[in-house]
Parts: structure tokens; C-alpha cells; sequence
């Protein structure tokens, strides 16, 4: 190694010091081989013959020598072994010194690191798609959720138009709904020659007539706490005194019927105000759910037939009650006394008439 350039040999004193793979070539002014020397075979160069050209026997080095200006460097050369060099020329007076530097581990390690990034680049694609199908399935299921949300509350709604609120919670924990109330009061009221009129003024006009009239029974059975049961054509039925029990059921009752009675003469039907005939009794009722599907909250007993019965016998726009809820309402209503009346299949009853 005498023969190197200083720098030449200082480069390869350092390469050994670290380990790595050195070879080198001495090429003469006519571009012949002059000498070889250092890890020859480990670079696949121990066929050069000295004395040859080397661009003949090194297909890389073709119109590199001359090289127009020394030293050159050519950085990661595959070489025809397999391995990469850093290939470094010299110049050193009639020859020219070429040196090769391993730089295989430097290649192996720069493609790990290109490996890797790629990897890391398919990962970050797969996280993102991931990512964006996660955001879409969430986005799906708050959607679905959110309808979900939707029909749970619609349902509710219609239960609770259905059912009294108590009574829903208790359908919805699958529980049998059989009641026994010892002290209701009943109302059946109906619109006066509803049939007659209906024939003369249309489909149209006789359901907007019977929506404005359950609807005011509706908003007055929440202000006085009662509960509409069931409408029946033109008659609508309500109670009160359950599902929970209060003593002042005959009288919620009897402000409720007042109130409607008033609520309906604001509206006009075939060209008259609405009248109602209206009937009111207490005592004791069975309450309950029945049907699968078209579920009804239902009640039964004499007090709800009496009540049906005082009701068709009432005149129009007269409200009548009872003795029972008579007694019930006490001295804060002045009450009529009717004569006694006969009604079908229950005899001789004595009734009231609650004025304005």
C-alpha cells in the first residue's frame, strides 16, 4: 500500500479500522490494469488480469476513464458480485488509483429503511381506511341509532295515547293489567242528531267536527286529571278516579263535563251549535287490558252500564248524573232533581240534572 496517495491510504487505514471491505486498482495511462489488491474476491474482482484494459473487463467503467477531473467519486455502484461500493478515482502522476469502499450494509440498511417506510406507508393507508371505515360505521350506527331513538319515542307517544301512563309501564314489563276500583266516576257524552247531520254536510266536515270534539275532550281530561277511555263513534267515554285513586273523582268529573258541555257550543255543525247529551254514575269498575295487537284499556261493570244509560237518557245539552255521584259532589254543586226514570234493564233510577 505504499504506492497509494496519502489521502488514498488514510481512507483505507479508516475503512479498516471500522470493519468494512476495501479493494482498490491501480490503472496505468493507457488504462490497463496495473495492480490489484485488498478484498478483490470479496468484490467479485480477483478475474481482472493486470495488463488488460479495464473497460473491458468492467462493463461499468466504460467511458468513465479519462475521468475529465480527479479525484471522482461515484456513491453506491452495483457491482458484479452482488455488492454496492463507493467508488473513489485518484489521480497519482501517470496512473490513476480506484478504490472501493463496501457500502453494501449502507445499501442493505437504506432498502430495510425504504422496506419499513413502505411498510409504514401501507400501514398509515390501511389505519386511514380503517379509520375512515370506522368514522362511516360509527356515522351509520349513530344514524341507526338516532331512527332507533326516533321509533322508540313515535311508539311511546302512541302507547301513551293508547294507555294511561302508569298502565304502559306496567304493559311494557309484561304484566297482566286486571284492576279492581272500588269508587270511579263514569262519563258517556255524545253529539246531539249527529247521524242527521253527518248525512248533510259531508265526509269532510263531519270528521273535522268529531276532531274538534275529541280534542277538546282530550285537553280537558288532562286539565282535570281524568283519563278518556275509548271513543265509540260519536260518544267518547271517560273516567276519573283512575288508574291512581282520588277522592274528588266525582268532582273532577263534573267540572270536566261543564267545561266540555261549554268547550263544543264554540264550534257549529250543519249550521247549529254542538250539543251534547251527557251521563255521569259512581261506584266500583273492573279496569284492564285486553287483545294482543290492537290492545284496548278497557273498563266493565253495572257502573259503567248504568253510566252508558243515564247518558241516552238525557236530554240535549243536559248533563245528568246519578244519586251516587250526586251524594259525592256534596253542597258545592246545586243540582236539579229529576223524576225518578225507568232504564232498560236496570229499573227505576232516580237522577240529577247539573245546570251551568
Amino acid at each position: 500500500m505504499h504506492g497509494f496517495p496519502r489521502e488514498v491510504r488514510s481512507w483505507i487505514y479508516d475503512f479498516f479500522y471500522n470493519e468494512h471491505s476495501v479493494a482498490y486498482l491501480k490503472i496505468d495511462a493507457q488504462l490497463c490494469i496495473a495492480a490489484k489488491g485488498g478484498s478483490v474476491e470479496h468484490y467479485g474482482l480477483s478475474s481482472l488480469r493486470i495488463g488488460k484494459p479495464v473497460a473491458e473487463q468492467l462493463e461499468f467503467m466504460e467511458g468513465l476513464l479519462p475521468c475529465p477531473e480527479l479525484p471522482y467519486h461515484m456513491a453506491m455502484v452495483e457491482l458484479p458480485s452482488g455488492r454496492v461500493a463507493d467508488l473513489h478515482l485518484f489521480a497519482d502522476n501517470a496512473c490513476v488509483w480506484l478504490l472501493f469502499l463496501d457500502a453494501t450494509a449502507e445499501r442493505d440498511n437504506r432498502q430495510r429503511l425504504q422496506q419499513k417506510a413502505y411498510e409504514m406507508t401501507l400501514l398509515q393507508e390501511r389505519e386511514r381506511q380503517l379509520n375512515e371505515k370506522l368514522q362511516l360505521t360509527n356515522e351509520a350506527l349513530r344514524q341507526s341509532q338516532e331512527g332507533l331513538s326516533r321509533e322508540y319515542q313515535r311508539a311511546e307517544s302512541l302507547l301513551l295515547n293508547i294507555l294511561p301512563a302508569s298502565i304502559a309501564e306496567r304493559l311494557k314489563a309484561d304484566e297482566q293489567i286486571a284492576d279492581n276500583h272500588a269508587e270511579v266516576s263514569v262519563l258517556f257524552a255524545d253529539i246531539v242528531g249527529f247521524t242527521e247531520r253527518a248525512r248533510s254536510v259531508g265526509a269532510e266536515t263531519t270528521l273535522a267536527i268529531l276532531n274538534y270534539f275529541f280534542k277538546a275532550a282530550d285537553l280537558l281530561s288532562e286539565r282535570y286529571g281524568c283519563e278518556k277511555i275509548k271513543t265509540i263513534g260519536d260518544c267518547v267515554m271517560v273516567v276519573a278516579g283512575l288508574p291512581a285513586a282520588r277522592s274528588d273523582h266525582a268532582e273532577a268529573l263534573a267540572h270536566y263535563a261543564l267545561e266540555l258541555r261549554k268547550a263544543v257550543k264554540r264550534e257549529r255543525f250543519a249550521g247549529e251549535p254542538i250539543r251534547l247529551r251527557i251521563g255521569i254514575h259512581s261506584g266500583p269498575i273492573v279496569a284492564g287490558v285486553i287483545g294482543k295487537r290492537r290492545f284496548a284499556y278497557d273498563l266493565w261493570g253495572e257502573t259503567v252500564n248504568l253510566a252508558a244509560r243515564i247518558q241516552t237518557s238525557a236530554e240535549p245539552d243536559e248533563i245528568r248524573i246519578s244519586d251516587a255521584t250526586r251524594k259525592l259532589l256534596g253542597p258545592n254543586f246545586a243540582c236539579d232533581p229529576l223524576a225518578e226514570t225507568e232504564l232498560r234493564g236496570t229499573g227505576r233510577v232516580r237522577m240529577w240534572r247539573l245546570p251551568a
